[in-house]
């Protein structure tokens, strides 16, 4: 009985520990990311996630939390071999002590990543859904004679906070003139270029399920069969679904493993793109079969790589979508390639402007290329960087937003600054290439060349995210969970 008691002491106070640590790395390494993004990542399988990342968390959160144990009982042992009054306390107490100290870390714990507040709204019913959503599959799409081709591009983490203060960012220098460059020289919906990154789309497949179907990625707490992915929101509809059935090529290109967070599922079960990620690299032999760096190969390789492919699509009859996701600027740090000038102090800092270079020459070339006058290319981040370091030192006030910006777009805006969210991007790019619908907006997202304000315009940004952390029974069971469709 006396040695149950103090295993059961040991793993209460394991858990005490590791409660604290666990909250600390995320605070530390992530920044304020939301509960719904960590329920999120720890449902999903981590295939294809970066080791390093993997490594630093089992170190950090799991092999310390155990050291520091086996180093806080041992001194608790010599105390009970000493046999004075605080060891009969300890020797008494200790089951009562760890179940205290596990309940009072635990309580911290969630209390500094916002889980009870999170826990709390789910308990409340949101009628956001019911007042606001459009149905894609319900409306009707008008397709021009010459259908336009699209270039999506999702730059990883990228976001007009990288700008220098003059021109809306925080930096002492513009760390992405060529990226402003293009903003400035094309469209944008508002004098920054910026975009609001609402609950549920502030990773990456949760920005890239936001910006091609208006919706958030919110998994609710007790949905563990989730992870599985056998059918990615069935509910939904994407830009992927309507280019498949209007007959367009399409291919995801990047430059990790496609199968990390569900990116596969949601993009062959949404519009069949043809998948060439790290995996087909190899197997396409455009890298070699042991090739590995970051998270699986670097971004250079990436550009020439979508030449080639963007090249093997044009040649078709049919339009194409090429749709990329960009991988250097992800945290922690970057990843530093070879072609990449070190002119800042940071590394990532030197990241940042290298990814800014290689998207501009990327461009210039798809400018050259004949198939450029019919094809409509989207640029976004896909949600803010999470390199908690680097912004460790901003104005709290500041608000941090997305960059974006639509080229040689079809549609043609004159009108006022607009709010703009991740939401925002499904209909627009779709109107951006010349299609006409009869509905303002699709999922949560806003056609922005119409004057139907966005949700972030008509509710406000803080409204909205609280609508979106509240449980909404429509989209949980005709979206996330509709095993009809």
């Amino acid at each position: 009985m006396r040695k149950t008691k103090w295993i059961l002491s040991y793993l209460l106070v394991y858990l005490s520990i590791f409660f604290i640590t666990g909250v600390l790395w995320i605070l530390g390494n992530f920044g304020e990311i939301s509960v719904s993004q960590i329920v999120f990542l720890l449902m999903v399988p981590m295939e294809g996630a970066d080791s390093s990342i993997i490594w630093k968390f089992v170190y950090d959160c799991l092999l310390l939390p155990f050291i520091y144990c086996c180093f806080l009982f041992f001194f608790i042992y010599i105390l009970i071999k000493i046999k004075n009054r605080i060891s009969i306390i300890f020797d008494k107490h200790i089951l009562k002590l760890s179940f205290v100290i596990c309940i009072i870390s635990f309580i911290y714990s969630g209390h500094s990543i916002g889980l009870f507040s999170y826990l709390q709204s789910l308990l409340r019913n949101s009628t956001l859904f019911e007042d606001y959503y459009i149905d894609p599959s319900e409306v009707e799409f008008d397709f021009p004679e010459q259908k336009r081709n699209l270039i999506y591009i999702f730059m990883e983490s990228m976001e007009i906070s990288y700008y220098s203060e003059e021109l809306g960012g925080v930096e002492e220098s513009n760390l992405i003139p060529e990226l402003y460059e293009i903003a400035e020289e094309n469209l944008t919906f508002n004098t920054n270029g910026g975009f609001y990154v609402p609950e549920g789309t502030g990773w990456t497949v949760g920005a890239m399920v936001a910006q091609t179907s208006g919706l958030p990625l919110l998994i609710p707490i007790d949905g563990n069969s989730y992870g599985s992915f056998r059918s990615f929101l069935p509910g939904a509809t994407s830009i992927g679904d309507i280019l498949s059935e209007a007959g367009y090529r399409q291919k995801l290109l990047i430059g990790s493993d496609a199968s990390f967070g569900g990116r596969r599922e949601y993009f062959t079960q949404h519009g069949n793109y043809d998948i060439v990620d790290y995996i087909a690299a190899k197997e396409k032999q455009y890298i070699d079969e042991n090739y590995y760096v970051w998270w699986g190969y670097e971004d250079s390789k990436l550009y020439e790589f979508a030449k080639e492919e963007v090249k093997e699509l044009a040649k078709g009859s049919e339009p194409f979508n090429l749709t990329m996701l960009t991988v250097d600027t992800h945290f922690f740090d970057g990843y530093l390639c070879d072609e990449c000038e070190q002119v800042y102090e940071s590394q990532y800092e030197n990241v940042i402007a290298c990814a800014s270079r290689q998207l501009y020459n990327f461009l210039t070339w798809i400018k050259q290329q004949d198939f450029y006058e019919n094809t409509t290319i989207v640029i976004a981040g896909d949600h803010l960087t999470m390199d908690n370091d680097f912004f460790a030192s901003i104005d709290s006030n500041y608000v941090r937003k997305g960059y974006y910006v639509f080229i040689n777009s079809a549609a043609e805006y004159q009108g006022n600054d607009r709010e703009v969210s991740s939401f925002d991007f499904f209909p627009t790019t779709l109107a951006s290439m010349g299609i006409k619908f009869n509905e303002d907006r699709l999922g949560l997202g806003t056609n922005l060349f119409s004057e139907t304000p966005t949700l972030v315009e008509e509710l406000g940004w803080e409204e909205l995210n609280e609508q979106l952390r509240m449980t909404s029974k429509l989209y949980n069971n005709e979206i996330l969970y509709d095993k009809d469709k």
